[in-house]
């Protein structure tokens, strides 16, 4: 769910029912656990905001998200993009 289907026009965030609406409509079960990622971890808590508001607090944020699974991943996990991703960027250095 991307989080600007949870803001308006405007840009501000919906209200309680247009939230819902938008859970709703991507299948989101708010009375099961939650966890939310992205690909720094920054955009992800839009959606621990919205699911506070609608009374599901205690959402999980993977905070690392996909950018540090990138560089944790083992290479047969990595699907290129084209020419500007390497198999070797995605070893993590220690």
């Amino acid at each position: 769910m991307p989080f600007p289907s949870l803001m308006d026009a405007s840009g501000k965030q919906l209200d309680s029912e247009g939230l819902s609406k938008v859970f709703s409509a991507a299948g989101v079960d708010l009375q099961q656990p939650l966890w939310v990622t992205c690909s720094q971890g920054v955009t992800a808590c839009h959606v621990v905001l919205a699911a506070d508001m609608l009374g599901h607090p205690g959402v999980c944020v993977y905070d690392g998200s996909w950018r540090e699974w990138f560089k944790r991943a083992s290479p047969e996990y990595i699907i290129s993009e084209g020419e500007g991703k390497k198999v070797q960027e995605a070893r993590l250095l220690v």
